[in-house]
């Protein structure tokens, strides 16, 4: 597929994810998706396969209420799909709300993604969790 295809594909993703269609986001990616995600586990780390991505999903809508998702840029090239964007969020359990800028980089085969790597400000992520409401600055 041509870059300009591949790039749709992403597209067409991220508007399913923003409508809450997340059994249509799996389905743009290859059944041995490997799936990875900065920051410490449970949300963060590598996965592989649909199953492990689902479970991804699962874990970030139990963690966190997005107040906005905005992909603002697709740069596409060959079978690669770099998507630069910025959401904010509120966590579910302590009503604290982080923000971040983020990179997204999808890799797809034959119309399916194979590989998703995000980048984003896991600090910012990390201070509205659970665990930082204990933690001490010194």
């Amino acid at each position: 597929m041509s870059a300009e295809q591949n790039a749709a594909v992403v597209q067409k993703a991220y508007a399913d994810f923003s409508r809450g269609d997340i059994a249509s986001v799996l389905s743009a990616c290859d059944e041995n998706i490997e799936w990875i995600t900065p920051g410490p586990e449970p949300l963060g780390g590598s996965r592989k396969g649909r199953s492990q991505a689902a479970e991804f999903f699962r874990l970030v809508n139990e963690a966190w209420e997005f107040l906005s998702f905005e992909p603002r840029e697709y740069i596409a090239s060959g079978d690669r799909v770099v998507a630069l964007g910025h959401y904010h969020a509120r966590s579910r359990e302590t009503g604290r709300e982080a923000a971040s800028d983020w990179a997204m980089v999808w890799t797809l085969r034959d119309g399916k993604a194979t590989r998703f790597q995000e980048y984003t400000d896991t600090a910012a992520l990390l201070s509205a969790l659970p665990a930082a409401e204990g933690a001490s600055a010194e």
